[in-house]
């Protein structure tokens, strides 16, 4: 298992020192370990092995081991591992939305609006958020893999564009600087989506030259 710590969370901390809410970050993180502890226990009850865990500026990514029957969605066990991901992906959210009921049943305002930030956060149809990455997997089942790449890039682009158009008229209005720095971040990721999905074509259309000789299906 690769467990890696990204340097950009030491960045990020001064930024959230700097602008007086530290307390509030340290609660997010607190909150982002306990998502994706919930997308690790599922994924390992799925009899998923887990491949990766990162530690990013802005949360953990936990990455599991993908089957090799999972790359040809001519095959109907791919479906059923797509459907096994989302269900993964969705305990996430789930959890935070669970936390926040709990203490807003305590009137506890703060920790009550962080999870529920989390939780709407990581649903935004955006790649590699968790609610991108269940659009993708919905979109495979659908039109299969390459396709499914595609739309999600599109989806990507245009929803990032419009997020940074109502966060430019937030940063106006509340002169909260930390908003910036995640709009920088989330544009750091939409990018390396990006690059992503050029190699992935590349890869699709040299497969799919083989597909014509050897009769196999991605």
């Amino acid at each position: 298992m690769e467990f890696k710590i990204d340097i950009k969370i030491f960045f990020i901390f001064i930024v959230f020192l700097i602008v007086q809410q530290l307390e509030m970050y340290i609660l997010f993180m607190i909150f982002v370990v306990i998502h994706e502890c919930f997308h690790l226990l599922t994924g390992i009850i799925l009899g998923y092995k887990v491949k990766s865990i990162k530690i990013m500026a802005l949360g953990i990514s936990v990455s599991f081991k993908e089957k090799t029957e999972e790359f040809n969605t001519k095959i109907r066990k791919s479906n059923y591992n797509n459907l096994k991901k989302i269900i993964i992906l969705l305990m996430g959210p789930i959890s935070n939305i669970i936390i926040a009921i709990i203490f807003a049943i305590q009137n506890l305002a703060i920790p009550t609006y962080i999870n529920m930030l989390i939780a709407i956060f990581n649903l935004f149809p955006i790649l590699p958020l968790d609610g991108g990455q269940i659009l993708n997997r919905l979109l495979r089942i659908i039109y299969g893999n390459l396709e499914a790449y595609r739309i999600s890039n599109i989806i990507n682009n245009i929803l990032m564009s419009i997020i940074t158009a109502i966060s430019s008229i937030g940063i106006l209005y509340t002169k909260n600087i930390a908003i910036l720095f995640i709009v920088i971040f989330m544009w750091y990721l939409i990018i390396k989506e990006n690059i992503k999905y050029k190699e992935i074509s590349k890869c699709f259309k040299y497969f799919h030259k083989l597909d014509k000789k050897s009769n196999y299906n991605i």
